[in-house]
């Protein structure tokens, strides 16, 4: 069972105006269902709009989507300066 907001490696299905396409070794977040990859997977495919997946078989989980909406502030080290002249640590 993916969880809400996965990430997976997996193999899949979908089906498009009644034909059914496997899909191999796709990443696939799981929002609501649909995949939607029109520059890759699909465009060969000639499906332009996206399609629902099932018989989804994952190979690999891959985690989840970042949700943190600041930023981390970064701090120079003022106890290694460089020499001007080599770039060594002094």
């Amino acid at each position: 069972m993916i969880q809400e907001k996965e990430i997976v490696y997996c193999n899949a299905k979908c089906k498009y105006k009644g034909k059914v396409y496997e899909l191999k070794e796709i990443v696939y977040k799981h929002d609501d269902g649909w995949y939607w990859n029109h520059l890759e997977l699909l465009k060969k495919r000639n499906i332009p709009e996206k399609v629902l997946l099932y018989d989804i078989e994952i190979i690999k989980r891959l985690g989840f989507e970042n949700e943190s909406q600041g930023f981390t502030e970064v701090k120079a080290n003022d106890n290694n300066k460089r020499n001007p002249i080599t770039g060594a640590y002094e």
